[in-house]
């Protein structure tokens, strides 16, 4: 048997048919198949661990040993990885591959601290791409003209979506986000004049694309929009409902994080599958680090299965999530998704900890609520600005008010939000969808 020794890029047909050949493999097994073949995955992914990463074979394997879990409770045994192993590590320390092999590096933004690298192979890179093309595949086609409006610099989600729209025939856009090239007033002359007929990039720079068009005084409806797919940002079923009503589009979205790409995906039916096939997922109380109930809200913690660049394991996400119990009517053994924001983003307020993306379907289902909304806290009250349409701008704000301190039990001000601060703020955030009274003071 001899050995091809071709670079990875020159076996491109090869690795795609059988990263093709393994996802459909998976798509066939039961529910109840899956944890023995997430198992046999993890034992391969640990030899490979053990051997070749330096992080987990000279410090963790050596402290804690190279154990080789069976089942979901002796995977538990094994200690946790975190953010701060990984700004530990920074920038190669978790590479587990001869820098030869590697095809792509990033790293995160560094907007809650030092930034993190992640590293990827070219199989690694085309394994995950497949799968995203197999989903963007569900919703857009040749034909469509996408606008992909998220950050290209040290990231993997743009290009990942980019080689997925292509290959399923779609034609591609790269506008960016807070470019110099292709600023947000460009973006909006483009979108009049280009016309696309989707667009990727988080909710609320969907929001905001919206209202600079309107405020040009055009009708964004004659952009000819059709799908919207979001990423990067957390977003309440209300704001949802209302960007999809303002555009009239179809919604899609995508899931994943710096460190290891894509890990939610959208089927044919609409549900937000979990990467199951290529990453093993718990879900623990935060707080606790136990367990919870199947379907029960807690952190995402992730083992990858086929990652040969930067394989991690029992890293802890930082996100708050359910994991779906029903089977979906797609046929898919992947268990579906509800991502409910970073567990950091939790507001204590007099003791109690409350779910901002829970805070903002409260506040933007109120009658009379519109677009945009910041909240924060100030001493034991929730303080809440909140855009009132209408010509009772105060009695908008006094439902909010009910609406929240009936829902969470904690007192709220309330108090109408200046677009116009909204506005300033957004333009010179990179995830706006995190707003804070902060940040609406900081350019008051």
């Amino acid at each position: 048997m001899t050995t091809d020794h071709r670079p990875p890029h020159l076996r491109y047909p090869e690795i795609r048919e059988a990263a093709l050949a393994d996802l459909a493999a998976f798509e066939k097994l039961s529910p109840d198949q899956v944890p023995d073949h997430q198992f046999a995955l993890l034992h391969r992914q640990l030899d490979h661990v053990f051997a070749d990463s330096p992080f987990y074979r000279d410090t963790w394997a050596a402290e804690h040993g190279s154990r080789r879990p069976t089942d979901a409770e002796g995977l538990r045994a094994l200690p946790f990885t975190t953010k701060k192993d990984l700004r530990a590590a920074y920038p190669f320390g978790l590479l587990a591959v001869g820098r030869e092999e590697l095809i792509r590096y990033g790293e995160s933004t560094g907007t809650t601290g030092s930034p993190t690298s992640s590293l990827i192979t070219y199989e690694d890179w085309i394994r995950g791409n497949v799968a995203v093309e197999k989903s963007v595949g569900h919703v857009l086609g040749p034909g469509d003209l996408t606008f992909i409006a998220i950050p290209y610099e040290l990231a993997f989600a743009s290009y990942d979506l980019d080689r997925a729209l292509e290959q399923v025939g779609a034609a591609v856009v790269p506008v960016g986000t807070l470019s110099l090239v292709c600023p947000f007033e460009r973006m909006v002359e483009m979108m009049w004049t280009v016309h696309p007929s989707a667009l990727v990039c988080t909710p609320s720079r969907a929001l905001r694309l919206y209202d600079m068009l309107k405020d040009s005084g055009r009708d964004p409806a004659e952009v000819g929009l059709r799908t919207f797919l979001y990423v990067g940002e957390t977003c309440s079923e209300a704001k949802l409902a209302k960007i999809a009503a303002l555009w009239n589009v179809r919604l899609s979205n995508a899931y994943g994080s710096t460190e290891t790409n894509s890990l939610g995906l959208v089927c044919e039916r609409g549900s937000l599958h979990l990467t199951e096939d290529r990453h093993l997922f718990e879900v623990i109380d935060p707080e606790t680090t136990e367990p919870v109930p199947d379907g029960t809200a807690g952190e995402l913690v992730i083992t990858s299965l086929t990652n040969r660049a930067m394989p991690l394991l029992r890293y802890r996400s930082g996100d708050f999530v359910t994991v779906g119990t029903e089977p979906c009517a797609c046929g898919s053994p992947r268990r579906a998704l509800s991502h409910h924001g970073r567990v950091s983003e939790q507001l204590i307020v007099d003791g109690r900890r409350i779910n901002k993306l829970a805070l903002e379907q409260t506040v933007l289902a109120t009658e009379g609520a519109g677009l945009y909304w910041a909240a924060g806290v100030r001493e034991d009250s929730l303080d809440i600005r909140v855009e009132a349409e209408g010509t009772d701008p105060a009695a908008v704000c006094a439902a909010v008010a009910g609406r929240v301190s009936a829902d969470f039990r904690v007192r709220a001000t309330v108090a109408p939000i200046d677009r116009a601060q909204v506005r300033r703020a957004m333009d010179r955030m990179l995830k706006p969808g995190s707003l804070t009274i902060e940040d609406l003071e900081a350019v008051s």
